[in-house]
């Protein structure tokens, strides 16, 4: 039996470390096991992908300008693939300030440039009226529309003059910074979706029984839901069925189901031992 352990960590343990520890559950049963790290943004991601080679991960932070961020963009373009996290605060320039750092540097053959979005911003559009300055006068209240308006139209000046007139869907994530990496050759993926294809998660798909996504905590409250939406539609596409582990864990069974997830085992305060023991179930 060859299993797939798609790990996001569990309390203090990181991704790598957690998914090695349930993972010699199936493994002290005589069956293959491959690890792969996951993470939605942040903190996560960054363990997520800091062992994988050639892997730059780079963070604005927020204010008013993204220069910064073009700075050490330009300094990073060596590596082979550079994830950029906009899941957090971002900038207030929606990448012009990255742009003008980067003046007319493109990302070399070979290698790739990635916007990491949130689920919920995957499609986020810059423009209109859900757009990103839309966006910004419903946060604040939505007293000035006069400002609102002002704000979508020099947006819509800025895709012009990065040559994407109409920016395709995604291009308002991150307060609309993924617009600059989509104009710098890049793309808009979330957490899961980046990392899945830096280690070629479906090939190992291929190849595999049992999908085992572990976690921190899942609940209905949308603690680890993303991930498990990942790990599930990924099972589904394969044919495979899939299960989760997580510290905690406050979601029913129906909700599980809804997702295409077969169980959810929580593991406690012996997580080496319950894991053990959902070993021995999900084994053939």
């Amino acid at each position: 039996m060859r299993v797939l352990i798609l790990s996001a960590g569990l309390a203090d343990l990181r991704p790598g470390a957690a998914g090695a520890l349930v993972g010699r559950a199936w493994a002290e049963l005589g069956h293959q096991v491959a690890v792969v790290p996951l993470g939605t943004g942040g903190d996560a991601l960054a363990d997520a992908v800091s062992e994988i080679p050639g892997v730059a991960f780079l963070r604005p932070e927020a204010g008013e300008s993204s220069a910064a961020l073009g700075r050490e963009l330009r300094e990073s373009l060596a590596s082979r693939t550079i994830l950029v996290d906009l899941t957090g605060d971002c900038p207030d320039d929606a990448g012009e300030g990255l742009l003008a750092e980067m003046d007319g540097t493109v990302i070399l053959p070979g290698h790739s440039l990635v916007a990491v979005v949130r689920e919920d911003e995957l499609e986020a559009p810059l423009l209109g009226v859900r757009g990103v300055a839309a966006r910004r006068a419903y946060a604040s209240g939505g007293a000035d529309i006069g400002a609102a308006l002002a704000g979508d139209a020099a947006l819509s000046r800025l895709a012009s003059a990065v040559g994407m007139p109409d920016p395709p869907p995604g291009a308002g994530a991150g307060n609309g910074l993924a617009l600059a990496v989509l104009a710098l050759g890049g793309v808009v993926r979330t957490g899961p979706a980046a990392v899945g294809d830096l280690l070629g998660v479906k090939a190992t798909l291929a190849a595999a029984d049992l999908v085992v996504l572990v976690t921190p905590a899942l609940d209905f409250g949308g603690a680890g839901i993303e991930e498990l939406r990942a790990a599930a539609g990924w099972a589904q596409h394969a044919l495979l069925p899939c299960i989760a582990l997580a510290g905690r864990v406050q979601i029913s069974s129906r909700e599980l189901r809804t997702f295409g997830v077969e169980s959810a085992y929580q593991l406690a305060a012996d997580p080496a031992g319950e894991a053990s023991r959902v070993a021995r179930t999900w084994s053939w």
